[in-house]
């Protein structure tokens, strides 16, 4: 079997099936698309209040992030491959735009953070996060608007990207956060001394 039939019997295994529940449809429809603005209200969120620990994680995980999505962005382009709706394969839940569908930009962002705690002292949150990454994977094939083969990409993206760049980040991370805090003091001081952010 080639990597495109299975590939496409892994679509059909997975993509939502005739007898679904309601309740199984809503359910990944939140994972695939709401999910996503919950995780970064709890960053914005950790961020304004947290240590500068935490902090230091939260920025590690937005670099990797952005690099991740940088990279799966040009492989998008790329490669410029069809969803499944474009080529008029099994049930679609949600509206997508028709953009590349190689590989998944919401499992690189999901696997890129994950792997940011994964691979620091906080290795029980990358666990979890990976968790989440994987069954945001399912959701998003499950409505319809991705292959499994884009969420293996997105993941082995982050993961390359995390793996590759954890060198320079410890070398450098002191310095990149004393940087990045003093911009943050100077532009949000009024509001920190008040004690309302951290």
């Amino acid at each position: 079997m080639s990597i495109e039939q299975l590939n496409l019997s892994a679509f059909y295994l997975l993509n939502v099936p005739d007898n679904a529940s309601a309740f199984m449809m809503n359910y990944a429809i939140f994972i695939a698309h709401d999910l996503i603005y919950i995780l970064l209200f709890i960053f914005i969120l950790c961020w304004l209040r947290g240590s500068s620990t935490t902090k230091k994680y939260i920025f590690k995980a937005f670099i990797f992030t952005f690099f991740s999505l940088s990279i799966g962005e040009i492989l998008s382009l790329a490669f410029n491959t069809p969803r499944p709706f474009v080529m008029d394969v099994g049930q679609t839940l949600i509206a997508h735009s028709p953009t590349g569908s190689f590989p998944s930009n919401h499992m690189a962002i999901f696997s890129s953070i994950a792997f940011s705690y994964y691979f620091s002292a906080r290795r029980d949150i990358g666990r979890l996060l990976l968790a989440v990454a994987w069954l945001v994977a399912w959701s998003r094939v499950y409505v319809g608007v991705h292959f499994p083969i884009d969420m293996l990409g997105g993941f082995f993206i982050a993961w390359a990207v995390n793996y590759s760049g954890l060198n320079v980040w410890n070398k450098y991370k002191e310095q990149i956060m004393a940087w990045v805090m003093a911009i943050y003091q100077k532009i949000f001081r009024l509001f920190i001394e008040k004690g309302i952010i951290k």
